[in-house]
């Protein structure tokens, strides 16, 4: 695909018909267990002592990052997570938007599955991958301004993910802050129902291994419509489902 953006001539590198959108999505299962890890990971941070209560968003994300490609991912401690199944975590990766015209759109987060090579897949391998944004949620970031303005929209306006179906924040909660709390009424503002596109409301996922626990809330969802439309004549861009983790870090 050849695009004229803020930047000039871009390609993808494929041609149109070498590649389908959206992407399929990830399903259900690979979120759970990717909820495992990451909360495999932040226990391993709690037992060598990390303080996640008084850390930044990016030194938590770097820490995180470390355990999960470093340790996690090496060893197969959780069950179904290791390096036969899973490209390298990336942190940061840079990858442009849905258009072009952003070049280096970095997600905090992302994991990418390894498929056998009997599996076609005609998608756009750098943008197929369940990308992950991470955001302190506390009494100096708010659910809604912090959280909602400047991470979740991200994935709505076709900054990030934009040829996946499927995506997720990671909360870093402290305070007392909750979904239900404060989430919630967050997202229940007119003007962010708007700004977010919002189509199905946050609610709970009923699945097992998605209850709340000791150390994270309930995994939560929302879907929300994309105005952008897809390049290649590919069409307007479908609806994301967005999973919401908050992980407690007081």
């Amino acid at each position: 695909m050849r695009a004229r953006g803020t930047t000039g001539f871009f390609t993808l590198g494929v041609r149109s018909d070498q590649y389908h959108l959206p992407h399929p999505r990830l399903g259900l299962p690979v979120i759970l267990l990717l909820r495992r890890v990451l909360m495999k990971a932040f226990e391993k941070l709690r037992d060598r002592g990390f303080p996640l209560a008084a850390e930044r968003e990016d030194r938590i994300t770097e820490q995180l990052f470390n355990v999960l490609e470093n340790d996690l991912r090496q060893t197969g401690e959780v069950i179904g997570f290791n390096s036969a199944f899973y490209d390298r975590v990336v942190r940061h990766a840079e990858v442009t938007n849905y258009n072009g015209e952003k070049l280096a759109k970095t997600p905090d987060l992302s994991f990418k599955l390894r498929h056998g090579e009997s599996e076609s897949r005609p998608v756009l391998s750098s943008h197929d991958a369940l990308f992950v944004e991470c955001k302190p949620v506390d009494g100096d970031h708010a659910a809604g301004s912090a959280y909602c303005d400047d991470g979740l929209i991200r994935f709505v306006n076709g900054d990030y993910a934009w040829a996946m179906q499927d995506a997720m924040m990671l909360g870093y909660v402290r305070n007392g802050r909750s979904i239900a709390g404060h989430l919630v009424p967050a997202m229940a503002a007119s003007a962010r129902q708007q700004s977010l596109a919002v189509v199905q409301q946050l609610q709970p996922c009923e699945e097992a291994g998605a209850a709340t626990c000791a150390e994270a809330e309930a995994v939560y969802l929302s879907r929300h419509r994309r105005a952008f439309t897809w390049p290649d004549g590919k069409g307007p861009a479908t609806d994301i489902t967005v999973f919401h983790l908050w992980h407690r870090c007081e």
